[in-house]
């Protein structure tokens, strides 16, 4: 590969993870972080009326453990929101909004903000019911083994079974959601905990804050007893019976917001939908540098074999010029590379590729960055092999003839890599679009780099999941929709199994923590 080919590929490679991360309005250089996830709730939630003139905020430690910050953080931000006059704070004393709104239904901004997200928060209960059941059944079942007394060792098991025995719900605001972040940190996942706070976040806050108001939003009876029978059901064991509860669940839960906001909308009609109102969600949020993302455009090129080993990388200042980003940023990119043993600095020479060795990488586990960066692929590859499943049966209806045929022209390409052919098809017939934020973010963090630089000729090796894929795409073409999905979910589970596999040889031994979901028959 010339260096002008190379150049260009680098630069729409990295440029796509970019653009996945960006936010509007901010620097390039600039990554979302934690403070701000958590400023930006608060503030958008006071200025919108959310959160009305004289209510308390949560208390610091509420704020912790539903935005999943530290408490020095949670400090800041309130630091920051006192100093602009929205709240007004005391020590020992609960903050309190000092922001005043309009009295009026008609000019509410709480009811404005609602009805201009409808579909939005409509599609992302749509994508917690298709997601969050499958992932609470993988922990409650495989994590925590199935027996009582494990489930008995959670932190809130206990604030969950009294919330069940009692003979009816408070409000929607007693459901003991931290029973369910306790169920996904024992996927040993370090991205689970942060997706379900932020689809929390965006859907139940706005709609909770607006009850005194609208008090129609509460949990029905119905629901109240399927979370009731959730404990006997999780201390069973049986699979298909907790899916089964947690799938009626959320459903449920879907139908009454809907019902909710079509009533809403109908009363307040002058208040249009907004359709470019959508969910978005950052999986690196507030643990990712910029050089970081152009170390992984890189890997992921020399591990495809894009550009193999021996081969010089392009200087510093093409690389710069053709990424749009600063000498600095790109000599720290190549510092880590260095690090991680896919390239080697000379003086005066540039940069040499090369493919990690396992010595390397071993000692790569002994840094407490790479090392994280590790468990995050891992991470990565685990949930994809569960939320690959229902995103698959989504998108397959919209999967003809003609998009088979031009998916199977991509495939035969010489260096092709099937199963990014196949996701790339997927996401381009997905029409969720908060599932396909979450999916684009995951994809991210699996650069197929990582996977190939353990085969020699990288994507022109025929590896194990080459044959995967294969196999996924024939069942695509028998119309098998189920076994497409299944299949699909094989792919990933193998990326985490032999990647895993690998690290805990060399000592990574919390990776032994993330257990792959393999799919179950049928």
């Amino acid at each position: 590969m010339n260096l002008c080919t190379f150049t260009y590929s680098l630069r729409k490679n990295f440029m796509v993870c970019y653009q996945y991360n960006h936010v509007p309005g901010e620097n390039m250089q600039e990554k979302k972080t934690l403070f701000y996830f958590l400023y930006d709730s608060l503030k958008q939630q006071i200025l919108s009326g959310c959160r009305q003139y004289g209510s308390p905020l949560p208390s610091l430690s509420r704020l912790c453990e539903t935005y999943h910050v530290g408490r020095r953080t949670a400090r800041d931000v309130l630091d920051a929101l006192r100093h602009e006059g929205l709240i007004h704070t005391e020590e020992r004393k609960t903050a309190v909004v000092i922001y005043r709104q309009p009295d009026s239904p008609e000019e509410n901004t709480a009811l404005r903000f609602v009805l201009q997200r409808k579909s939005s928060l409509i599609e992302v209960y749509e994508t917690m019911e298709l997601l969050i059941p499958a992932l609470l059944t993988f922990s409650a079942v495989h994590c925590c083994t199935g027996e009582p007394h494990s489930l008995r060792d959670l932190e809130h098991y206990s604030l969950f079974q009294k919330y069940a025995k009692k003979k009816k719900p408070n409000d929607d605001l007693g459901i003991p959601s931290v029973f369910f972040h306790d169920l996904l940190k024992e996927t040993g996942s370090l991205l689970l905990n942060d997706l379900y706070a932020s689809l929390e976040v965006y859907t139940r806050v706005p709609l909770i804050l607006m009850k005194e108001q609208f008090p129609a939003y509460k949990i029905s009876s119905n629901d109240y007893k399927i979370l009731s029978s959730i404990p006997l059901i999780l201390e069973s064991g049986r699979q298909e019976d907790v899916a089964s509860v947690f799938r009626e669940l959320y459903s449920h839960a879907t139908v009454l917001v809907r019902l909710y906001l079509d009533s809403l909308s109908s009363r307040f009609p002058d208040i249009p939908d907004d359709p470019k109102a959508v969910y978005t969600w950052q999986a690196q949020m507030g643990r990712d540098h910029f050089y970081m993302q152009l170390a992984r455009a890189l890997i992921d090129k020399i591990g495809t074999g894009a550009c193999p080993p021996g081969t010089r990388l392009p200087s510093e200042a093409a690389l710069s010029k053709s990424c749009r980003v600063s000498l600095s940023t790109v000599r720290k990119a190549l510092s880590t590379l260095n690090d991680l043993g896919f390239a080697r600095t000379e003086n005066g020479k540039g940069t040499v590729i090369c493919l990690q060795d396992n010595e390397t990488a071993f000692q790569c586990i002994k840094n407490p960055s790479y090392r994280r960066d590790t468990l995050l692929y891992l991470s990565a590859a685990q949930f994809m092999a569960i939320a690959v499943r229902p995103a698959a049966r989504l998108a397959f209806p919209r999967l003809n003839r003609e998009v088979q045929a031009q998916l199977g022209r991509e495939i035969s390409l010489p260096d092709s890599n099937p199963l990014a052919c196949i996701f790339r098809c997927i996401m381009d017939n997905l029409t969720l679009r908060p599932l396909k934020s979450i999916l684009a973010e995951t994809d991210q963090l699996l650069l197929w780099g990582y996977y190939f630089a353990f085969f020699e000729k990288g994507t022109e090796s025929s590896t194990p999941l080459h044959q995967l894929a294969a196999e996924a795409f024939h069942l695509l073409q028998q119309d098998d929709a189920e076994g497409f999905s299944r299949q699909l979910s094989l792919c990933y589970c193998h990326i985490l199994q032999f990647v895993r596999d690998f690290m805990i040889s060399g000592g990574l031994t919390e990776a032994k923590k993330i257990m792959v979901p393999y799919p179950e028959e049928g």
